[in-house]
């Protein structure tokens, strides 16, 4: 299920608060990066806490962290527990972190859940948009 091109920054804003948990692959390859959301895996029922992305045709993936040089290893980067915030399209696709970036090329990327079921594009920024509107007219409430 195609979700997405090399400047595609969309996937990526949707994972917002996203912790990378595993990554598994090799660059140049495919790259399957586990992501824990609990709150957005939520609104898909079953038990699992995240989503699974696999990038392929991946030739970049990369952690800068802001004051320590990049880092290439996968082990590495998930050592770090990168936590996502936004991506702004670009090339490479930087993905903005709470400790730095991650800088991404690849072909096209799918996402599942981590349970295994597939999960659309559309379905997965309808359920983080209904999310955030109910957590705003709580915030609203207060």
């Amino acid at each position: 299920m195609l979700v997405g091109v090399i400047v595609d920054a969309s996937l990526w804003n949707i994972l917002h608060d996203g912790g990378i948990e595993r990554i598994e692959g090799a660059v140049p390859g495919d790259v399957v990066v586990h992501v824990s959301i609990p709150y957005l895996r939520s609104r898909f029922g079953g038990n699992g806490i995240g989503f699974v992305v696999r990038l392929s045709g991946c030739t970049q993936f990369m952690f800068r962290p802001y004051d320590e040089p990049p880092v290439s290893d996968v082990t590495a980067i998930v050592a770090l527990s990168p936590e996502i915030l936004s991506a702004e399209p670009s090339d490479p696709l930087e993905v903005a972190c709470v400790m730095g970036s991650l800088l991404l090329r690849y072909v096209a990327a799918s996402i599942s859940l981590d349970t295994g079921g597939l999960v659309t594009l559309s379905e997965l920024d309808a359920a983080s948009k209904s999310y955030w509107d109910e957590w705003s007219a709580r915030n609203r409430a207060r």
